[in-house]
């Protein structure tokens, strides 16, 4: 059933507006982010247990949902009396096709068929390409390990408590996830350092900059779906971008990464808050 809840969920933590990502990339590696969890209890004493389910039921597809690690203990935990089984059924009608919902439902599904099942339910709903790309700082403690700080405020602050770390080289790391049902084609990663008062004000944009030619994907990159893949730029040369912007008077904003792809499509990260390191 696992197969089932990432193939056929929209990509994120089923908590309403939760942003988190089913997968993230940790250390160059895409991992799993989020947690299966029930929206009927599996055992006496859980959140929402149903007596009169059987076993089986609780375990199908139906009862199953995604949620990140925070919202899954708030559900499950500390609020769990918040939260009724028709509450989190909307949540899993928001988030998977009801062509999925109801051929998986239905099937009686064993692990054997359930491959074919949902391939054929990928078919009904129609094959998507969905990328998705986040931008945040980080830095290189080895050659082939890289730490992202979550936001540049972030980053100051974990300097700040740990100084020896400061030598360590800063970078931006674009992390490009394929969310979709099919493959795409990676084309280019540019930076866009946003200037003036609003988020669509002019920019800066670095296009193609590979700072880390041995550890950034060759291009193009087929990506399937499912997978992820990061790309690495160095820290200071943004921040010489940025320092040359504000000499002539500009605000600098933050900056945003931009993937250009195969099929003429752009797909851009939110905007990262620049805050100088120094």
């Amino acid at each position: 059933m696992e197969k089932a809840l990432y193939r056929l969920s929209r990509g994120t933590c089923y908590f309403p507006n939760c942003p988190r990502r089913i997968m993230e990339v940790v250390e160059g590696e895409p991992m799993v982010a989020v947690d299966i969890a029930h929206i009927c209890g599996a055992n006496p004493g859980s959140a929402r247990y149903e007596e009169s389910m059987t076993d089986a039921e609780r375990r199908a597809f139906e009862n199953l949902i995604l949620l990140c690690v925070p919202h899954h203990k708030l559900v499950d935990g500390r609020r769990r009396d918040e939260f009724t089984p028709e509450m989190l059924q909307g949540w899993k009608r928001s988030n998977e096709p009801a062509e999925g919902i109801e051929a998986l439902a239905s099937a009686g599904l064993t692990d054997e068929i359930l491959e074919t099942v949902m391939e054929q339910v990928v078919t009904r709903v129609g094959p998507k390409r969905e990328v998705d790309v986040e931008l945040d700082p980080g830095l290189v403690m080895s050659p082939t390990e890289v730490g992202a700080m979550g936001t540049m405020a972030g980053m100051t602050t974990i300097l700040d408590i740990n100084p020896h770390m400061k030598d360590q080289p800063k970078v931006l790391i674009a992390n490009i996830r394929n969310t979709g049902t099919l493959a795409a084609s990676v084309e280019g990663i540019d930076l866009r350092v946003v200037l003036g008062e609003l988020e669509n004000s002019s920019g800066f944009t670095l296009m193609g900059r590979n700072d880390f030619g041995a550890s950034n994907p060759r291009l193009p990159y087929r990506l399937e779906d499912g997978n992820a893949v990061r790309w690495l730029t160095k820290m200071e040369t943004i921040t010489d971008i940025v320092k040359a912007a504000r000499a002539a008077g500009f605000t600098v904003l933050g900056i945003r990464a931009a993937v250009r792809l195969g099929t003429g499509e752009k797909v851009e990260s939110d905007l990262l808050e620049w805050v100088d390191l120094a």
